[in-house]
């Protein structure tokens, strides 16, 4: 199969520090463009991963134009996803955007539209389904080595600065929530095997420290459909903790340090540690993609579980 030209909108931490580099790590894929305010920072960003070749662009028509790009990953501010990825797609671009995939339920399912009716991938950036300990230990709890999954406890604290732009209401419509937050509830129904609504939904929120006009923490209690009670804690207050827990009717699971870009951390089975050997969670969310591009796999995270996703935030922040 031809190498995927991968394009990037947005260059800052998240292109930086995990797309980008999973593109130079992927055989099937090459970046061949990217988008930043500046075409001079776009330039600079190319440079980085010495991309021969590659084009930097800081208008989005003529970036979708660039005759190399099959797909497109959007990570720029959250009020831009819906937008730029909607445009990639009218394109005719595959897209994997960050989440959340939009900041209303109309824009996302507009994307999910487009790329059906298309026939383009619509991936979205929940990252942590691609951990191979998380992948191995989900196998493991839905073969049945807890019993039957009874309660769910996940947690994420980053301490982000009060400058971090999802305190902008220009840029956001969440902060915690859709920082770290939004991966945890999406974590809890994969490794539930639940896609569907919320049976009960509840959220509390709290900005106590920055006064933002955002959720600086959130703690969120719900019950999925099939009937596991899951404690969701985000926030961007204090020192960074990542923590999955696990219950069953017969045994247990915790994750600890898990989270990160690196794919390693502690995973420990009904009081055994859980072997895996870890693997850049961003690497192999995007091998999947060009795979699924190529007709041989399903993204790890499609258009369906990003409208998920943006349901979750609606109702938290109801």
């Amino acid at each position: 199969m031809e190498q995927v030209g991968v394009g990037v909108i947005g260059t800052g931490y998240i292109a930086t520090g995990a797309h980008a580099p999973a593109i130079t790590a992927v055989p099937g894929a090459r970046l061949v463009a990217a988008l930043s305010r500046t075409e001079s920072t776009a330039r600079e960003f190319l440079g980085t991963f010495d991309a021969s070749g590659a084009r930097a662009y800081d208008d989005l028509s003529a970036f979708l134009t660039d005759p190399d790009l099959d797909l497109v990953i959007v990570t720029s501010p959250d009020a831009l996803h819906a937008p730029q990825a909607e445009a990639c797609l009218r394109a005719g671009k595959h897209v994997l955007v960050e989440k959340p995939m939009a900041l209303g339920l109309g824009e996302a399912r507009t994307l999910v539209d487009l790329a059906a009716h298309g026939k383009l991938v619509l991936a979205v950036g929940y990252h942590l389904r691609c951990h191979a300990g998380h992948e191995a230990l989900r196998e493991r709890v839905l073969g049945g080595e807890i019993g039957t999954v009874r309660h769910l406890r996940l947690a994420w604290s980053y301490p982000f600065e009060d400058t971090n732009w999802r305190a902008r209401s220009d840029l956001a419509t969440w902060w915690a929530l859709s920082a770290t937050g939004t991966h945890c509830l999406d974590l809890a129904r994969w490794l539930a095997d639940d896609a569907d609504d919320w049976a009960r939904f509840s959220a509390l929120i709290g900005n106590s420290r920055w006064r933002a006009p955002r959720d600086e923490t959130a703690v969120i209690a719900a019950e999925l459909a099939s009937g596991p009670t899951v404690e969701v804690l985000s926030s961007v207050q204090f020192p960074e903790y990542t923590r999955v827990e696990i219950f069953g009717d017969h045994g247990s699971s915790i994750c600890a340090g898990t989270f990160g870009p690196d794919g390693g951390g502690e995973i420990v089975l009904n009081g055994r540690p859980l072997d895996y050997t870890p693997v850049n969670p961003f690497v192999v969310q995007l091998s999947r993609l060009v795979q699924t591009i190529a007709g041989q796999a399903e993204p790890a995270a499609d258009g369906a579980a990003g409208l998920l996703g943006v349901r979750d935030l609606l109702q938290a922040a109801a």
